[in-house]
């Protein structure tokens, strides 16, 4: 490649070697001697005089245009010697291998000066594959990392999966893209590398810094700018309880973003269910704020309950909506795992009421493979413990269960030990003959929450005459709910990382305390049970690859698991698996649609599902042309350039920064002009 001063480079500079054609029209105008015609005067003392005039002439003539003749000929070799002029970044010539990403997130819905942001990009895309040759190699890259975008293609194939691309809640920062890039570049056959990246360029996904120098590839930034950056977005969801009671109003709290930098006022937010309007809540919020709030709604029926919370805001509109489900069970599944000398006042509490299932089972017959199917185990009274039972209580636990233990008015110490080591919660001591009144109730903790209108003075709390004292490990943390004068608790709670324990201090025997006649003993038993119902996620993120958890089941047979929407007629079978009690599903990204989805079990639904897309796009701050620019000189990427994607024609910037500004044509202007000048002088001194 040949350099000159002014930086100036040419693709072909062996064309200078027809520059020795200039000798052809300097050996004419040398040779050259023209014949002159006699001219008969009447007067012959000028005949001198016009023989110099004539000579002179003709010689400015011939000189001014062998000139012209030469430089036409001179503009005319260096056109074909394609001089241009580098752009100021690295530039490549060859044969290339291209990769382009398109960034197909959620935020490239937001609308640009003629169509979405997306769209702009696919058209770009498709005006700097065709800025190439044919015969280069391409490979397009978006955020699903699909198997077909993992090859380079001809330009035509390029163009027809530029066609295909779609809106995706998958998200990738940048830096995942650009090492995905050059990795498929390594295993490029040319020498030549060159990236595109189209997007906007949200703050949120754009991390580059401190990625590997790599002084092979040059990268072109083509920078995408919405017209309008507000937004509005539900961020998440939740309930301030875990319990869901059909026979009473409910709310929902939920928190939303401005992201905007105008303050809204009497924002409409409503509530669906089975696409039933069941509330709807007018907000305000001020610019760029986050606001916590909640709806009131009720459910009439008990069963799977499929909800949606909305919004109406524009251009970005897929955060508008957030889905969650979950079930409100018709009985509640209560196994009492009974002692040689139980306490009949469990069974005549939970009996009589038509929210429970009540179970009984002596503590020599349990069946331990049912143990799945009930929310909580109430150990009442048993004397000694035996390995195997702990071993089953823990892995109950373990998957989410709760359990409620009344000691023995005989217990084996050692034995309980055992267990309380396992569950690794404090443990019993040996009883103490006291007489102790409980003299401070946990108003704040669920349990009580609707218990007590408002806070009662002067209540009579039960009384004990022995009781087993509760400690052991003073770095483990548990709650008190009750706890007696001298300071030691009656009843307390600990939470484990799925399930929940509960140890009372008394035993149910009436040699120990009142309890069992106190009005406290029914709403304190029924709440407990009530607020031990396995955890059940409200909603799931698509694309954050967590299974799907579904506590207390067995399977039975070859039946086959589906997930199916409740919207339309989407239904895959997924991965799963059985793991101690608990199923575990694995969708594998074959869900990207946010929604409500069923889970069914042969010709049963074991379970609703909900998924919304990642909120991670919602935030509409995108870096600026300078910001990117800030960021790119921190990072190891060493040859790129940036370009405004606000341009409507792409492709003789990209030429140019490909192979830098072509000045050809300007030659062959210049070569056309010296001819019509080299016309011109020779008509005009003729006449």
């Amino acid at each position: 490649m040949m350099y000159i001063w002014p930086p100036m480079k040419f693709v072909n500079p062996l064309f200078f070697w027809a520059l020795l054609s200039l000798a052809i029209p300097i050996i004419i105008h040398l040779f050259h001697f023209r014949t002159f015609k006699t001219v008969y005067f009447t007067n012959v003392k000028f005949l001198k005089s016009l023989r110099e005039e004539t000579q002179s002439r003709s010689r400015l003539k011939h000189l001014l245009v062998l000139i012209a003749r030469c430089l036409a000929l001179i503009s005319l070799i260096i056109a074909f010697a394609q001089p241009y002029i580098p752009a100021t970044k690295r530039t490549v010539t060859g044969a290339k291998s291209i990769s382009i990403y398109i960034d197909n997130s959620f935020s490239m819905d937001a609308q640009g000066e003629s169509s979405s942001l997306l769209e702009i990009a696919k058209k770009h895309a498709l005006e700097i594959a065709s800025s190439y040759k044919p015969s280069d190699k391409f490979q397009l890259l978006t955020n699903d990392f699909e198997g077909k975008h993992q090859r380079f293609v001809t330009l035509e194939q390029f163009g027809l999966l530029v066609q295909e691309i779609k809106p995706s809640p998958a998200f990738k920062e940048l830096k995942a893209v650009i090492g995905r890039q050059r990795n498929s570049l390594s295993k490029a056959e040319t020498k030549n590398k060159v990236v595109y990246l189209l997007s906007d360029f949200q703050k949120n996904s754009s991390t580059i810094e401190g990625m590997p120098s790599d002084t092979n590839i040059v990268y072109n930034f083509i920078h995408l700018k919405a017209s309008i950056e507000d937004n509005v977005s539900i961020d998440s969801l939740w309930f301030e309880t875990p319990y869901r009671d059909i026979l009473k109003n409910d709310q929902v709290s939920f928190r939303i973003q401005n992201y905007s930098d105008k303050k809204i006022t009497d924002y409409p937010i409503s509530l669906y269910f089975k696409n039933l309007q069941k509330g709807i809540q007018s907000i305000s919020i001020g610019s760029d704020s986050i606001l916590n709030s909640f709806i009131n709604y009720k459910i009439d029926a008990p069963g799977f309950q499929n909800g949606a919370l909305k919004i109406n805001d524009f251009p970005v509109t897929f955060d508008d909506t957030f889905y969650f489900s979950y079930e409100v069970q018709k009985k509640l599944n209560v196994l009492s795992i009974n002692g040689a000398n139980s306490n009949a006042a469990v069974a005549l509490l939970f009996q009589k009421n038509e929210a429970f299932e009540f179970n009984e089972q002596a503590e020599d017959k349990l069946d331990y493979s049912s143990l799945s199917r009930f929310q909580i185990l109430i150990l009442n009274q048993i004397k000694e413990i035996s390995s195997g039972l702990a071993q089953e209580i823990k892995k109950y636990a373990d998957n989410g269960g709760s359990i409620l233990i009344f000691p023995s008015p005989e217990m084996d110490l050692i034995s309980y030990k055992n267990l309380t080591d396992l569950l690794n919660i404090q443990s019993y001591k040996s009883f103490i003959n006291l007489n102790q009144k409980v003299d401070q109730i946990n108003y704040e903790h669920e349990i009580y929450d609707d218990v007590f209108d408002k806070k009662p003075e002067n209540i009579d709390l039960p009384f004990v005459i022995k009781y087993y004292p509760i400690n052991g490990n003073s770095e483990i943390v548990g709650e008190q709910i009750m706890r007696f004068q001298n300071g030691d608790p009656f009843l307390k709670e600990y939470q484990l990382k799925k399930g929940k324990v509960f140890l009372s201090a008394v035993s149910l025997n009436e040699a120990f305390s009142n309890f069992t006649k106190h009005a406290l003993f029914i709403p304190t038993l029924y709440k407990i049970a009530l607020y031990s119902r396995p955890f059940k996620k409200l909603y799931y993120t698509i694309g954050d690859g967590l299974p799907i958890i579904i506590p207390q089941i067995s399977l039975n047979g070859d039946e086959t698991f589906k997930i199916k929407s409740i919207d339309n007629n989407f239904e895959i079978i997924p991965e799963h698996r059985l793991t101690d009690g608990q199923l575990l599903i694995y969708p594998n990204n074959q869900i990207t649609e946010a929604g409500n989805y069923l889970i069914s079990l042969g010709d049963s639904i074991i379970s609703s599902i909900s998924f919304n897309y990642n909120r991670s796009e919602s935030n509409p701050e995108r870096l600026s042309q300078d910001k990117l620019t800030e960021n790119l000189e921190k990072s190891g990427i060493k040859h790129y350039n940036i370009l405004n994607g606000a341009k409507k024609d792409l492709r003789q910037e990209v030429s140019q920064l490909d192979e830098g500004k072509p000045l050809w044509k300007y030659f062959i202007i210049m070569a056309l002009l010296f001819l019509l000048i080299e016309i011109l002088l020779i008509r005009y001194l003729k006449r």
